[in-house]
């Protein structure tokens, strides 16, 4: 079972830009799916249930979260990086407030967040079906293997729409004891647009742990 406080870091997300680009062999990189662009922003609709051992029914929640593009800068290794901030509030009427900040940077080969000193490795580039990596690898975290499915597909969210994505999936489980989803959509030129997550035991007669999904609202 992967832990738990995992899922605390899956509130978190990623953004791209709005213009493509090509490495120098005329290839696709992760700057068409990921770039850092200084005060942008990226606002979602995050939805959860929140299971408890202690209490038969869940406690159901909503509210907004924006992440915003701080400062850009090239890390020790001359590859681009970002401080982005989190800001989340419960509505549209709510004042927005600041909650933490996190690193996020991109490789040749990966999309790393970088929080609370735990690096994950979030997509693997370049894709492919048959590609398979480890969200952990580089932390003393349970092994999360992820994949892709659906590559290149269009993709219609609640709110917002794009005609090529990427799909990163991990192994499902649904049983008597045990429920793990993992699974997020990103937009080439948009960035993370939608993310479902699970993680859930039986405890006694009761489950712990919550269900979220996190819907792109806005992005520029």
């Amino acid at each position: 079972m992967r832990g738990l406080s995992i899922l605390v870091l899956a509130v978190l997300v990623v953004f791209g830009c709005r213009k493509d680009s090509l490495n120098k062999d005329g290839h696709e990189s992760l700057s068409d799916w990921i770039k850092f662009s200084k005060n942008s922003r990226c606002i979602y609709r995050v939805d959860s249930i929140a299971f408890r051992r202690d209490n038969p029914l869940p406690d159901t929640f909503s509210f907004e979260y924006m992440e915003i593009v701080d400062t850009v800068f090239f890390d020790n290794v001359n590859e681009p990086a970002a401080r982005m901030k989190i800001v989340t509030r419960k509505d549209s009427l709510d004042f927005w407030q600041f909650r933490r900040m996190y690193y996020a940077k991109t490789t040749e080969a990966f999309y790393e967040r970088i929080e609370d000193n735990i690096r994950l490795l979030k997509i693997s580039f370049p894709p492919a079906e048959d590609v398979l990596w480890n969200l952990n690898s580089r932390n003393n975290l349970p092994p999360v293997m992820l994949s892709y499915q659906n590559l290149y597909e269009p993709y219609q969210g609640e709110f917002m729409k794009s005609d090529t994505t990427l799909t990163v999936v991990g192994k499902e489980i649904n049983n008597a004891l045990e429920k793990y989803k993992y699974l997020e959509v990103y937009g080439k030129g948009i960035g993370l647009m939608y993310r479902e997550k699970t993680e859930m035991l039986k405890q006694g007669n009761n489950w712990d742990g919550y269900k979220r999904t996190q819907k792109l609202v806005y992005a520029d």
